[in-house]
This record gives C-alpha cells, structure tokens and sequence, in this order.
C-alpha cells in the first residue's frame, strides 16, 4: 500500500486539486447567481493542471482566448442580424474564421472560435442578448481561473521547475541505458535499443513541457530555481550524440566493432554511462555532481587505439565504410565529452539553488 501511495502521490494530489477547485467554483458561482455558472467549474478544472506553471499557462489561454471569443461573437452579433438560417450561417462563417486563424497562429486563442459560437447560437445568448451573454461569458471564465489557480497554488501545490530536476535525471538514466547497451555487442539489451530510444525521446518532451510552464512560475515569481533552459538544450546534444554514436558503431554485428579499436570504444560507453548515473544522482540528491576526467583519458585512449590500428602493420586494413564509422565515432565522442562538461556544470547550478 506505501509502494502504490509513493508511486501515486502526485496524482492523487492532481485529483484532490481538481476536486477542489470544482467544488469551489461551484460555490462562488452559486453565490454569485451566475446564470451559466458550469462554465466557471468548467474553467476551474480546465486550469487545474498537475503544477502550477501549467495551471498558470492554462488560465492565461483560458482567459484571453474566452475573453477575445466573447468580445469578437458580440460585434458580429451586433453588426449582421442572423434571426434567419442564412444570415445565422454567415454571422457564424465571419465569426470563426478570423477566429481560428488566430488560433492557428497561437495557441492561447484556441478557445476564442469556440467561445465565438457559443455567443451567436446559443438560445441563453438570445434571451439575453449579445453583449450581456458575453459579459456573463467573461465573468465566469474569470471566477474559474481565479479559483484554479489559487487551488493550484495553495493545495498541494507541484511545482513544475522542481519537477523538471527530476525527469532531467530520468533522461540522463535513460542516456546511461543506451550507452551501457552499446558498451557490449553480446548484450542482450541491444535488442531493447529502439525502447530505450523511444522512452529517451519521451522524456525529453515531456521535459520540454515542463521547462514551459517552468517559465511561467518564474516569471510571475513563484519559484527561484534557474532557468532550466540551458539544461534542456545541454540534454538534447547529448541525445543526439547517442543517436550519432549508436549510428556509428552502435550495431552488435558491425565490422567496426570487430576492429582493434572496439575494446578502447566499450570502455569509452562504460565510463561515460558510469558518470551520466552520477550526474542522475545527484539531479535526484540535490548534490553537485563531482568533475571528472574519465571520459576525456577514454575518449583519448580510443583515438590513440584507431591511430595505433592504423599505424600498425601487423594489422590489415578495415573496410572502408568500418572506417569511416570508427573516425565518425571519435568526432561524435569529443562533441560528447564537450556536452557532457557542460551537463556537468548545468547541474550544479541546480543543486546550489536547492
């Protein structure tokens, strides 16, 4: 029951938030005697995200693309009568396609079509009219976003820039993953490879959400951790360089891992997966990892050992596309070293925040 509680926290805390800022919106909009008050607990639970950066993204979409929707449907309302279908039909036309267009554009207007139509059609807009439906629109839009976000922030708040240290670290693991597959061409996880590419590439976007509504916490000043920008960029080379790598020479049955130079290149992938575990740990710590040289004597011994094949004559010459691949490899692995310097020192920045 603890494995399950520890493992469902943060869910649990997202369903409690939602549950509570439904209730919430309902009240006020009770006590107010909003005529459509639903779209304030619409609005509530639309906001109510799983951290405070996205539920402050969503409050801002929300709002300006409600906002923009009501005011927009209500001057068209207002200059095409559309009692009949025809003129109803060409009201709705002038009305969505600036509308969606806008959307098109940005995405905080996606609701603004939506909104737009609701305005002309609805039969609660016709009894009140145009410019009194909208206002209503835009006071329970408003109350809902008002009251998301306070959940969001005083329930169980998330943040999302304390959030983004910890799928960062998940990334760098996933890294170490392949690394450590490709160290060894006899390893059975080879066969795992493209799973492990795959998890890489969706941690990494959900790491680019969550840098977004990162951004937003910072700049209405809810949190003081860095900027995780520089972080995001730093991990997106490094996954490349792995996907370079595994191009290279990642291949259990390659000529180029049957070269002299293929135990200098696993020692290179041990070492270097070793260390991206370090950092992992210490994203997940709160720690500045420690520098190391490691990967810079493996990367230099591994250039040292494809000169030394090719100087020597007691070896024959590899074919020329094991080469090129074991020259590739060596480029990849200084840019690699580079990046991974830098991961290094993008980390400890983080943990002297903390």
């Amino acid at each position: 029951m603890t494995r399950w509680y520890s493992r469902n926290r943060s869910r649990l805390a997202h369903a409690l938030r939602m549950a509570v800022s439904s209730l919430v919106a309902f009240g006020f909009a009770e006590a107010l005697g909003l005529p459509q008050g639903f779209w304030a607990v619409i609005t509530a639970l639309i906001v109510t995200q799983s951290n405070v950066g996205g539920s402050l993204k969503a409050a801002m979409d929300r709002f300006a693309g409600s906002l923009l929707g009501a005011v927009y449907g209500s001057a068209i309302a207002f200059a095409i009568p559309h009692a009949d279908g025809v003129m109803r039909a060409l009201a709705l036309v002038l009305a969505v396609a600036p509308l969606s267009f806008a959307a098109a554009v940005s995405s905080s207007f996606r609701v603004a079509p939506i909104t737009a139509i609701i305005v002309l059609l609805s039969t609660t807009g016709a009894a009140l009219g145009p410019l009194g439906f909208a206002m209503d629109r835009v006071i329970e839009v408003t109350l809902g976003c008002v009251v998301g976000l306070l959940v969001s922030v005083l329930v169980v708040p998330t943040r999302a820039s304390r959030t983004v240290v910890g799928t960062a670290g998940e990334v760098v693991r996933l890294l170490a993953d392949q690394l450590e597959a490709m160290a060894d061409p006899g390893d059975p996880e080879q066969a795992g490879m493209r799973a492990l590419a795959v998890q890489t590439r969706q941690s990494l976007g959900r790491l680019e959400t969550l840098v977004g509504e990162a951004a937003h916490e910072r700049r209405s000043r809810l949190t003081d951790m860095p900027d995780p920008e520089p972080l995001l960029r730093t991990l997106l080379r490094l996954r490349n360089d792995v996907v370079m790598l595994r191009r290279a020479i990642g291949e259990p049955s390659h000529e180029a891992l049957c070269t002299p130079p293929a135990h200098a290149w696993m020692a290179v992938a041990e070492t270097s997966a070793a260390l991206l575990r370090h950092v992992a740990d210490a994203l997940s710590a709160g720690q500045a990892p420690r520098p190391d040289d490691a990967i810079a004597r493996a990367v230099g011994n591994y250039r040292a050992a494809v000169d030394g094949m090719l100087r020597s004559p007691h070896t024959g010459q590899p074919p020329t596309d094991a080469l090129w691949r074991l020259f590739g490899a060596g480029f990849t692995l200084e840019q690699f070293r580079r990046n991974f310097e830098d991961l290094v020192e993008r980390s400890a920045e983080f943990a002297t925040r903390r």
